[in-house]
């Protein structure tokens, strides 16, 4: 009986994919800890820039299509 050797097909997309949503999570994650808990710790309240608002809007938007996009994906 012989072993065959299956080779893994590795889906670079989804690893890309995979690389922006790790980015994306850290931006939220970011933002999120400078707005609260950062503030508590110094004492000093830090807010929004325009900048900052709309990176964080596309981040939460990039990631949100990501995860339906793996989820698609893992249903097929």
């Amino acid at each position: 009986m012989k072993r065959t050797k299956k080779r893994l097909k590795i889906k670079w997309k989804n690893i890309a994919l995979l690389v922006i949503l790790l980015m994306c999570t850290y931006i939220v994650g970011h933002d999120v800890y400078m707005l609260t808990i950062y503030s508590w710790i110094t004492g000093n309240m830090y807010g929004w820039t325009w900048f900052g608002f709309l990176t964080f809007l596309l981040a939460f938007a990039i990631g949100g299509e990501i995860i339906e996009y793996f989820i698609d994906e893992f249903m097929e």
